[in-house]
């Protein structure tokens, strides 16, 4: 069996986001709103502000959004189905639509699954910050409904395609300064999957998730100050840590923020991880984004000058998990949004390219595929826009093959069940001839 694998994206509704929280983030300097959310490098781009293309581009992304979670689960696979693209051309797409012939086909290669991992974003609001407003109401817990929502619409995505490719294999997000040390343990005891064995085909597990989502943008330090605190985040990386329940941590300066944007960014950095993963070594982490930078005050440095006159990538966070990935045997990154281009592929290449043979190995057992739909929406047109600028990257088929396939495997620590013995011998062994 052969997975070809979606490591980050998102699924949800206009329900789920806390926008009370997001606000509250823009009590900041204007020159920090600026330089944090109208970076030119990051959505609004001066193609972008051409003409209908800033409206098209919203309306196309609220579409993604203004539906339950099942349909946009439908709506991603008619995507690479070649739904969307009768009666009207795209430059993009491929001479075959992704998905066809009951597999997916991507370049010379056939996977007879996708293996999917929809994050499970931790909205809930903090005590602190409505105890300020005027209609204050008690902080509600907004994890649990979203994980509900998201089962529920991984149930309705199999009821409906009974043949389709798509198999599930959530993380859910956890912030544990906004929960008691009790609540954590529960969401971690109900929700989180530890077989490390996937699951049967259009099976929804009782315990359904398969790693945690940590987002640091909206307040999460991931090495707190104060002891309380602390504790929990101990609690929560003990967990991970001794059952091998991988990560995957933000790793870019831009998105939805709870704080101000130097909070956001010194929170978010590859390297105040350092301390985490000193304690707890065998951790399991995937840096999201390859730690794209988008401000230009982050890149104006030696080092980023350097890189960029090399063809590299010129984020210092990139560097950041670069060395952590040296050092520690359970980091990873991904090219989630940072992929909607094709110079990121060239300058990651380029990279890699001149790295001497075991570091080059390294490297390309780390990096995961990912989308980030629908976020990318504010960068790509469609789910398969993001897919063809993938496939038309420098990368070779066995690298995409490792990127795509075995990494996702290999990060998620997942083995293929068994198949069940029948009268005595495996379904498939031939018996002898006598």
């Amino acid at each position: 069996m052969r997975y070809f694998s979606d490591c980050h994206f998102h699924v949800m509704t206009l329900q789920e986001p806390n926008f009370a929280s997001f606000i509250s983030s823009l009590y900041d300097s204007a020159g920090n709103i600026i330089s944090a959310n109208t970076s030119f490098d990051y959505i609004l781009t001066p193609e972008l502000m051409k003409g209908e293309n800033f409206l098209n581009m919203v309306t196309n992304t609220l579409m993604a959004f203004n539906r339950p979670i099942g349909e946009t689960l439908q709506m991603m696979e008619d995507d690479l189905m070649g739904r969307f693209t009768a009666g009207q051309e795209r430059d993009y797409a491929p001479p075959l639509p992704y998905i066809h012939g009951g597999k997916m086909h991507f370049r010379s290669m056939e996977f007879d699954r996708m293996l999917m991992i929809p994050l499970i974003m931790d909205f809930s609001e903090d005590q602190r910050m409505m105890e300020r407003i005027y209609y204050r109401y008690p902080a509600a817990d907004r994890i649990t409904p979203y994980t509900e929502a998201m089962v529920e619409g991984m149930r309705d995505y199999y009821r409906a395609r009974p043949d389709g490719l798509f198999e599930f294999y959530p993380f859910l997000g956890i912030d544990p300064r906004l929960h008691t040390m009790e609540f954590m343990e529960k969401l971690l005891d109900r929700y989180i999957n530890t077989s490390h064995v996937m699951h049967k085909p259009h099976e929804v597990p009782s315990k359904p998730c398969y790693g945690i989502k940590i987002y640091p943008p909206l307040g999460f330090r991931p090495w707190p100050n104060d002891s309380a605190t602390l504790e929990k985040h101990r609690k929560l990386y003990a967990f991970c840590q001794d059952r091998r329940i991988p990560i995957i941590t933000h790793a870019d300066d831009q998105g939805f923020r709870g704080v101000n944007a130097e909070e956001a960014w010194a929170y978010t950095d590859p390297a105040a991880w350092r301390t985490v993963l000193e304690n707890y070594p065998g951790l399991i982490i995937d840096f999201a984004h390859a730690g794209k930078q988008y401000a230009i005050a982050s890149r104006s440095n030696l080092q980023s000058i350097a890189a960029r006159l090399r063809h590299h990538p010129d984020s210092p966070w990139f560097y950041s998990i670069m060395q952590l990935m040296d050092e520690f045997d359970g980091v990873y990154t991904d090219v989630s949004f940072s992929g909607c281009t094709p110079e990121f592929y060239t300058e990651l290449l380029a990279y890699i390219g001149e790295q001497k043979a075991g570091r080059r190995e390294k490297l390309m057992s780390r990096i995961l595929f990912g989308s980030d739909f629908s976020v990318n929406l504010f960068k790509v047109e469609s789910y398969t826009e993001y897919y063809s600028v993938f496939e038309r990257s420098g990368f070779t088929d066995e690298d995409i093959a490792r990127i795509a396939e075995r990494n996702a495997i290999s990060f998620l620590g997942l083995s293929e069940a068994p198949l069940p013995k029948i009268r005595g011998r495996h379904p498939l062994q031939i018996p002898k001839r006598t």
